[in-house]
This record gives structure tokens, sequence and C-alpha cells, in this order.
């Protein structure tokens, strides 16, 4: 069994309905049913701090169905979707709602952040379960009602989270600084992927990652960052700094696993891969970080645009929306750099899952498979290999920028609650998943 607090060790893992009732030394346990997992790694379900569901409002992009079964097909056994459904969730009402649509359709446990900025909204949304508010810095059409338009806006937000004790993720940005940013390079006819990446890692985003900085230091609010690998290693080097000199603190960060490359990816597939494709140089400090904790999660923004909607930017990278669809091969890809030596056995589940729960205030459910947590499982072959293929995967957008790639390991069942709802890419139960809210008396904790 792979755990984040201990080294890899072979045991009996004892579930009684749907939690871990003990972990004995192997051969030792006597109980019901035994599942021989011989051979085979034994993880956590991986936790998910950021998707994108789309669904309500565009579901012609994924469903709760069909994005829960890709997440169950990939060993995630909670996801975490962001308010920029539409209707965007800025009341309690929209949340409500939000929440009794996905009922009895969700593969996987789920939780659902909050938006907006309106303290009375967010309290009442906090009440009605949400797991944190999202605050977002840079906006687009059909958004706006979830845009923190200036410093004041998130110095409220921050405010209203430090008296609820939930978690805040941040999507940084400063929108006028980066739109100035990208006219002037279309003034002078650049319209290129690169340009996309160059705005991206711009001094916007920069600004507002200090901004946040410097406001989470003043009023000694826990801030966990969204995505903070899109905007290069200098907004890796600013957290850092502001980590170390504020160790107390709680800053948090998330990556995606950083898999693709400029070199190859970026030539190849163009704005598909935008925004989260690195340099090589680039790619090995994420990995670095990664590995030695100064980015505590791994976590997809899944975005499943569809394949036109993407084509879009081929003329004018501009036109294209952000993101891919990742969820279905997050975790292999992170214990496939396991496998290889990048990722440390408890640094990978701690990424994945433990910190996950951790930063959402849920590690006393959620997270591990110590006594009393959900038996929320994955069973891995470290033997074996698989090719990523685009058309066997569940996303209903039905394309990856991992499309031919080759991961070692290869997961055999995913279990939920102590109940197998994945096996080798199959699902087998439907509609299982549970609503997890963040309950009074829960807490966020800061670094590990």
């Amino acid at each position: 069994m792979l755990s984040a607090d201990a080294a890899p060790a072979v045991v009996d893992l004892v579930i009684g309905g749907e939690r871990v009732l003990a972990v004995e030394p192997a051969g030792t346990a006597d109980a019901g049913p035994v599942v021989d997992a011989d051979g085979l790694d034994v993880l956590p379900g991986a936790i998910d701090l950021h998707v994108h569901l789309r669904d309500p409002g565009q579901t012609h992009k994924e469903t709760v169905e069909t994005g829960t079964a890709a997440a169950a097909a990939g060993g995630t056994t909670l996801v975490c979707d962001m308010p920029s459904t539409q209707p965007q969730v800025v009341s309690v009402a929209r949340y409500d709602d939000k929440r009794r649509s996905w009922t009895g359709r969700s593969i996987v446990d789920y939780a659902l952040w909050a938006g907006g900025t309106d303290p009375d909204a967010l309290r009442a949304m906090a009440a009605a379960g949400a797991v944190g508010v999202k605050i977002y810095m840079a906006t687009s059409p059909g958004f706006e009602q979830l845009y923190s338009p200036d410093a004041a806006a998130v110095r409220r937000v921050l405010a209203t989270s430090g008296e609820l004790g939930w978690a805040v993720s941040v999507h940084v940005g400063d929108q006028a600084a980066s739109d100035a940013h990208r006219d002037a390079l279309i003034a002078v006819g650049r319209r290129d992927p690169a340009a996309v990446l160059e705005v991206t890692r711009g001094p916007g985003n920069l600004a507002g990652l200090r901004t946040v900085l410097d406001l989470a230091a003043e009023l000694r609010q826990r801030v966990h960052f969204a995505h903070l690998s899109a905007y290069g290693t200098a907004a890796l080097d600013m957290f850092l700094a502001a980590r170390a000199a504020a160790p107390g603190l709680g800053l948090t960060a998330e990556t995606c696993f950083p898999a693709l490359s400029e070199e190859e990816d970026l030539v190849r597939l163009g704005v598909r891969v935008l925004p989260t494709v690195f340099a090589a140089p680039a790619r090995d400090r994420l990995l670095a970080a990664l590995a030695a904790g100064g980015l505590d999660a791994i976590a997809t923004d899944h975005a499943p645009h569809t394949g036109e909607e993407k084509d879009r930017g081929l003329a004018d990278a501009w036109a294209a929306p952000a993101g891919y669809p990742a969820l279905e091969t997050s975790l292999p890809l992170a214990y496939d750099a396991m496998l290889r030596g990048v990722l440390d056995p408890r640094r990978l589940v701690d990424a994945t899952a433990t910190a996950p729960a951790r930063i959402l205030g849920i590690g006393g459910r959620k997270g591990s498979l110590a006594p009393g947590r959900d038996a929320d499982l994955v069973l891995v072959d470290p033997a074996g290999s698989w090719r990523v293929d685009e058309t066997r995967l569940h996303s209903k957008v039905g394309w990856s920028p991992l499309h031919g790639r080759l991961l070692r390991g290869r997961l055999q069942t995913t279990y939920l609650r102590g109940r197998p709802v994945a096996h080798r890419g199959e699902i087998l139960a439907a509609g299982t998943g549970q609503f997890v809210g963040r309950t009074a008396g829960d807490d966020t904790e800061g670094e590990a």
C-alpha cells in the first residue's frame, strides 16, 4: 500500500461497509471476502481540486455522467467542480439547484465550489456545504458575475473567507494589464500560440499574483493558488519566496502534471495544448517543485472544450478557449512519473489525494486509507503499461493532447467507498457518487 506518511508496505486493508476499518500486517486480518491484490499497488483515490464539468449550461462539452466516468476510469474518486457553470454559482439558490441537478448522476463523489463576491451569498453557500470559494481575477464573456475586478473585491472575499474558515482558490490576474499586453501583440501581427503563452506568463498575471500574496500576508488568510504552473516559473519563484517568508500562513498551490512540451507538443498540436505546455527547463523546475512539495497538489483544471472550439485558434490563437480534457490521464501520468523515479511514492499520494483533502478541510474523511476514512482506493499494476487512445476515453469531447502517449503502470480497479466503480477503463456502476460538503467544524490546514 502507498501512503503519504509511510514507506510502501505489504498489508491487509480491512474494509467494512464504506470505510477503512483497519490496516494490518499482511496475512493477519481475519475478515470476510478477500480481494487478492498481490503484485498491485494500492493507493487512495485521487482528489481533483479543480474541474469544469460544464453541467449545467454547456453539456455539449461535458456532462456529469461523462466527466465522472473519466474520473473513475482514471482513478479519481472525488471531483471538485468550479462555479463557472451556467448560470454562474453566485447565490445559494443557484448552488442548491446545481447540487440537486447532480444528484444520482455522478459516478464518483463530488464537491462544489462557490463563486462571486457578495459576503452574504458566500455565507449562505458555505452553510449549504460549499467546500470553498473560487476568486476570478480574470474574466471572459458570459462569466462576469464571478469576476473580482480589483483588490478591494478580492480583499472582501478573503475577509469573509477568514470568517468562514473555508478553502479559497484564486485564479490570479490583472485583466486590464493582460488585455493591453494582448492588444499590443495583435497590433504587430502576433496571433500565434507563443503570443498567448507570453500573455499568460506576462506581467498582468504576475501582478495579480503579487496582489493576492500581499493581501494574504496582510489579512493572515490562507490562500490556494489555482493552476500556478500556467503562469510560468517566475510565478513559481514568487510563490515559493512568499511561502518561505510566511511559513505559518498556509499558502498552497496546484499544478497540472507538466506532461506537455513546447519543443514537441506545441509544434504538433498548437492551440490544443494551451496554456499548460512547457519548455524543458520549465518542466524540470515544475517537476522538482512538485517532488519537493513546493507545489502541493496535482489538479487538472479539466477543461473539456470540443475539438472544433479549439480549432478556431488554428488561424488566430486568441480565438481558442484555454485548456483541455485531462481527468482520465492525470493520476496515470503521476503514477508513471513515480515508476520513472521522478516522484517518491509518498509524494505521489500526497499530491494526488492527501494534500487536496487537507486543503479542502475534509482530511478526516478523504485523502488517505487510514482507519475511519472512506474506502476510496485504486489498484494499479506497476508491471503493466497502456497507450492513451482518445477514442476510448470517456470525456464527451472525445480528444486528448496525450493521444498515443505510452504510460507505465496500468490502472486496474477504482473503488468508491468500498465498491468497485471502474475496471481497466470500463465503468461498473453509475450514479453512486455522493455530495461531499464541508461541514461545521471542518477546517483547512496549511502546508504539509
